[in-house]
């Protein structure tokens, strides 16, 4: 039968050991609970709040017994701590649950992210995704919303308003930046968006991750400046086409063939061309595969066909890059002055910017940059009459959305993307030599496959 008696630090350290672990309560008024000892074996003392509801007992530990304070509690301690669960009980009915229901609410708070992190989710995303753009989005957050705003980056992102969007963008405005501010409010609203769906997303939950507890997206209310936003409308002609082609001669050998690499390719994106390694080119079937991240979904293949015009672009990268390697090595990328690195885009960025720089002192040509000359290749195109849908799949605007795009529309469009390169590699030998196309006398195909192909084989050989 459990004795009932009142504790004192004498009482409490005259317990002994026994073989078996044994309890004592104190004496209490009914329905106030009592404090209750249990002695181990090995001499500890642990204390316990003991009560009833709803005709059950229940238990609560108070802490473990140490008269000088130092491993445990001292019994005036003991006696704080069961003040305070009394208190609650009186209170809630039921300390226990009460406890139970703050340690889960708590928890769930705890999962409840900041800014800072729902912008790294982001921006993680994009890089698991694969999107060129993980590294812009990042330096845009670092640059305009985490380094000058730190408290508003440590609260709660579910916290963040329309008028914290509106202060963030107003800092940009107020220092002269115009364009990034709509691409800083773009991407702002799509981190958002992201952390609302990964809050919905039933794995989120299963693996007790960050939750968010987004209920509205506070970037839609703030409105994109539309004086800031700057349709392309920059299109060469065929002038300055030429002088742009003969002024690559003063880049250096890779950013000088890289350029026109892509020139002769009708303008593909250049993040997604210096990617490509050696494996992708199939000179059997003079073929390129490419990976298209852009865009909403996953990254999709984009398959290009080589062009003898194509491939005379390619020959100083192949004379430089292209030699064999040994077993078991990881061979040079085409795009690269250093072997296996590949050049990074803001290199050819700053040689197109560089070209355009040099034409505009020497030829008053207009200024120009790499989304100018792509537009530039779309609208030869167009003129050329080479059809839209022909056009979106050589350049990779994207396949059509909906089901039928999505799940079952598979034709790659190669004879079509080959015929239209053709007859835009005629278009641009004109331009750059100044002949009529008459006059123009393409390489033999086959002779320059097969040396292509032979080198290519060498690699392969001695790999």
């Amino acid at each position: 039968m459990v004795q009932r008696r009142a504790f004192t630090d004498p009482f409490i350290r005259a317990l002994k050991a026994k073989p078996k672990p044994y309890k004592l309560s104190e004496h209490a008024e009914k329905g106030e609970g009592r404090l209750l000892v249990r002695v181990l074996p090995n001499g500890t003392k642990e204390f316990f709040y003991r009560y009833r509801t709803n005709d059950q007992d229940k238990t609560l530990a108070l802490g473990r017994y140490d008269p000088a304070g130092k491993n445990g509690k001292t019994l005036a301690g003991i006696r704080t701590a069961l003040r305070g669960r009394r208190d609650v009980q009186r209170e809630t009915g039921d300390v226990k649950a009460h406890l139970a229901s703050e340690k889960r609410t708590t928890a769930l708070e705890a999962r409840k992210g900041s800014l800072t992190q729902l912008l790294t989710a982001y921006t993680d995303w994009l890089r698991a995704s694969n999107k060129p753009s993980a590294g812009d989005v990042e330096s845009i957050f670092r640059v305009h919303v985490v380094k000058p705003f730190p408290t508003l980056a440590k609260g709660r992102a579910k916290e963040v308003s329309p008028n914290d969007i509106q202060t963030i963008l107003a800092r940009m405005v107020n220092a002269g930046i115009t364009r990034q501010v709509n691409k800083a409010r773009a991407n702002l609203h799509a981190a958002f968006n992201y952390g609302g769906k990964a809050d919905n997303d039933p794995r989120t939950t299963a693996k007790d991750g960050v939750m968010f507890g987004l209920t509205s997206n506070p970037v839609s209310l703030v409105p994109v400046i539309a004086e800031y936003e700057r349709t392309g409308e920059r299109v060469l002609d065929e002038t300055e086409l030429r002088h742009y082609w003969k002024g690559l001669e003063a880049l250096p050998l890779v950013q000088c063939a890289t350029l026109r690499l892509n020139l002769a390719l009708a303008c593909q994106r250049p993040t997604q061309l210096i990617r490509a390694r050696w494996e992708h080119f199939d000179f059997s079937e003079d073929t390129l595969l490419l990976r298209d991240s852009k865009g909403r979904g996953a990254a999709r293949d984009h398959l290009l066909p080589l062009t003898v015009f194509v491939l005379q672009q390619l020959e100083p990268l192949r004379k430089l890059n292209g030699g064999p390697v040994k077993a078991g090595e990881e061979g040079p990328t085409p795009f690269s002055s250093v072997g296996n690195l590949p050049m990074a885009i803001k290199t050819l960025t700053d040689a197109v910017r560089d070209v355009s720089k040099a034409l505009k002192k020497t030829h008053k040509i207009p200024k120009f940059d790499q989304r100018a000359l792509r537009r530039t290749a779309e609208t030869m195109l167009q003129r050329m009459r080479v059809d839209k849908e022909v056009r979106a799949h050589l350049l990779s605007h994207g396949r059509s959305r909906g089901v039928q795009g999505k799940h079952y529309e598979r034709y790659d469009f190669l004879a079509e993307k080959r015929a239209a390169l053709e007859k835009w590699a005629s278009h641009i030998q004109r331009i750059i030599s100044g002949k009529s196309l008459a006059k123009i006398v393409p390489v033999r195909a086959t002779a320059l496959r097969q040396h292509t192909k032979g080198r290519i084989l060498s690699r392969r050989d001695a790999s």
